[in-house]
């Protein structure tokens, strides 16, 4: 099978990018910038020859060229940003350019089509855990309500009976990237300090990217038809975090009973509600249409995550000194 994939120099579409070819399948890919794609083929060591169009996911021209020959497409591309002077960008990107990839790819007649959403466009859950069965909640920040305009394409696809499949991540990280992705940038900080936070409800829900990464390229079969996955991974509350990251650093933190009003002078409103509203995943689909059947052990990918930050500079190693 050929495969046509956005985003491969993004983090989680760099390990996409490898579980694809791991997989054996051949790739297209759509990129940016060719030199930053050479890098991540080293990071992740795909020494083979690629085949890539350059162009950004808005270009039409650059897209159906990407996707000439393909017989599926995955698609893995958005404009992020913690800038709050640039999220504005992500609504004249990730919407538009959902639209344009999802629609060429089904044109091109490839199946399955892919689209990689997220756990923020169907929160907060409608029961006690995060399901596709959800409704979009739209609006929020630029970033958010991009994501929910691509997701309200993505279902309108769905219910004319096109084989889009979509994935919604909670946090996703893990080790190999070309800078901090999101999660990363916030982990990071959170390990740099004395304390932990301890809030009333809520917790983390932490998926390993290469786990997340060998679902997707396991879901690359034809015939099965629209469907949807949550990708929560490992739901820890705040108690149990704290204990994971003792044990995975070597260093214990006092945790702290933190109220919402502390909280919300730390974080924006949005955040605030997942961290407090956030509930397991309900994973059972992907595990088992993917052929992965279960997460990795969250000790391992966090252990990994750690050293890999402190391997970059991104943590002093005295943070975390089992990971250095």
């Amino acid at each position: 099978m050929k495969v046509m994939l956005t985003g491969s120099t993004g983090f989680i579409g760099g390990h996409l990018m490898k579980a694809i070819v791991d997989s054996g399948h051949q790739i297209s890919l759509l990129v940016r910038n060719a030199e930053k794609l050479e890098l991540m083929k080293s990071l992740h060591g795909v020494t083979k020859d690629l085949d890539y169009v350059v162009g950004d996911m808005t270009d039409e021209k650059a897209v159906v060229a990407a996707l000439e020959g393909c017989d599926a497409c995955v698609h893995a591309a958005a404009f992020t940003s913690l800038d709050p002077a640039l999220m504005d960008q992500a609504l004249s990107v990730n919407g538009p350019g959902a639209k344009l990839i999802l629609d060429a790819a089904v044109a091109q007649g490839c199946d399955p089509v892919i689209h990689l959403s997220t756990m923020s466009v169907i929160f907060p859950p409608t029961g006690n855990k995060l399901s596709g069965d959800d409704p979009v909640q739209g609006g929020g920040n630029p970033y958010n309500a991009s994501k929910a305009i691509a997701e309200e394409h993505a279902r309108s696809m769905q219910e004319k009976g096109d084989p889009v499949k979509i994935i919604y991540p909670a946090g996703v990280t893990g080790p190999i990237d070309l800078g901090l992705n999101v999660l990363a940038a916030n982990l990071a900080p959170t390990l740099q300090s004395e304390i932990m936070m301890s809030l009333a409800s809520g917790g983390w829900c932490l998926v390993d990217v290469r786990d997340l990464a060998i679902a997707i390229a396991g879901l690359l079969s034809p015939g099965s038809g629209p469907k949807r996955y949550v990708a929560g991974g490992t739901f820890m509350d705040w108690e149990e975090f704290h204990a994971v990251i003792t044990e995975v650093t070597g260093r214990d933190r006092a945790l702290i009973p933190t109220p919402r009003e502390a909280l919300e002078q730390m974080v924006d409103v949005e955040a605030v509600e997942i961290m407090l509203g956030i509930v397991p995943g309900d994973d059972a689909g992907i595990l088992a249409d993917s052929g992965l059947n279960s997460w990795r052990p969250v000790e391992e990918t966090l252990k990994d995550t750690i050293s890999w930050l402190v391997e970059k500079g991104h943590l002093e190693g005295d943070w975390a000194p089992n990971c250095s």
